[in-house]
């Protein structure tokens, strides 16, 4: 997608508001009694930032670690922290819960996952009822309202610094300079990109901060069927594919699936965070049968296909370059 310049001065009204917001949060900034690493991002969508938390979970397993989030797109009513997992059972579905909490929860075993549209308060409730001493804040790095140990952004080498404009024109949740908070600044999708560019962005961000450590990650993909069962790609060839997805670069997706050499006949783009209605899960199973396809989702969006959707899943696993040095790091910074 290519940034809106033609509304560039409703830019300036959001970085007003956002700034006024900021000064708020700091002012009134609380700090819970365990550690805490926000994992976050300075543009919307596509970054790794799930991938990150789940990754940077399992990393820290041998903590007593629990993941906190708003619940993106969730329909809590209850001001209430929710219990999404407590590392062992789901308690709720993708509807309650937001999809990317969702996914987290399924993703992990024995690291429970809790939302709330307080996070301090979603916090207190994760230290009182699993007793942890660390929480990974899911989507944190703007929530200057709750103290964190490390702040850790994910940045897309495809688009680092989203067009340099903030939202609405741009895809800038903040100005670039917000960089200066970064602890960690982890590069995805290097895989991608040329070593030059790398280098490119690298230098970029040291513009903004020279003391944040960079590491530097790339996408494992395999695919899966609805009983994770891991799928021989061999299998895929002889078939016709529609692709489906709800996501924020829905190309990247796309691109995924045909480096595969994978014969996408078409591709159903919806909204980020689309919730699929019974009509549009009727025009999957339509599309299927005529044109004698099987379809291919993302772990984001099989969340919220109904379960016995007959479907394959594209799923998507973070790996860092530089493992054993972030692994270090972070025992340093957490003591």
């Amino acid at each position: 997608m290519k940034p809106l310049k033609f509304l560039k001065p409703l830019s300036y009204v959001y970085l007003l508001f956002f700034n006024i917001s900021q000064l708020i949060r700091k002012a009134k900034q609380k700090k819970l009694n365990c550690r805490v690493i926000s994992v976050g991002n300075i543009t919307v969508g596509g970054t790794g930032k799930t991938p990150m938390v789940i990754y940077l979970a399992e990393l820290l397993a041998k903590r007593n670690t629990c993941v906190v989030s708003r619940g993106y797109k969730s329909k809590i009513i209850s001001k209430n922290p929710i219990v999404v997992s407590d590392g062992k059972r789901i308690f709720v579905g993708p509807k309650i819960s937001g999809d990317e909490a969702y996914l987290v929860a399924r993703s992990l075993k024995g690291i429970p996952v809790v939302i709330g549209k307080d996070r301090y308060k979603a916090g207190l409730f994760s230290i009182e009822k699993f007793g942890v001493d660390t929480i990974i804040l899911d989507d944190g790095f703007q929530h200057l309202g709750l103290y964190r140990n490390i702040d850790l952004v994910c940045i897309n080498a495809l688009n680092p610094f989203g067009d340099f404009l903030l939202l609405p024109a741009g895809y800038l949740r903040e100005p670039v300079n917000g960089l200066s908070r970064a602890d960690i600044i982890l590069i995805t999708r290097c895989d991608k990109v040329s070593d030059e560019k790398i280098l490119e962005i690298e230098n970029t961000i040291k513009i903004y901060n020279k003391n944040a450590h960079i590491f530097h990650a790339y996408f494992k993909k395999d695919i899966f069927d609805r009983n994770r069962n891991k799928v021989d790609l061999k299998k895929l060839h002889e078939k016709n594919i529609i692709a489906i997805s709800g996501i924020a670069v829905p190309e990247d997706f796309e691109k995924t699936i045909k480096e595969l050499e994978l014969n996408l006949l078409f591709h159903r783009k919806y909204p980020d965070h689309y919730f699929f209605k019974d009509k549009d899960i009727r025009r999957f199973y339509s599309d299927a049968a005529e044109f004698q396809a099987v379809v291919i989702t993302t772990a984001k969006d099989v969340t919220r296909l109904p379960e016995d959707f007959p479907c394959y899943v594209l799923d998507v696993r973070l790996e860092i370059k530089e493992k054993d040095e972030l692994t270090n790091h972070l025992e340093k910074k957490l003591g």
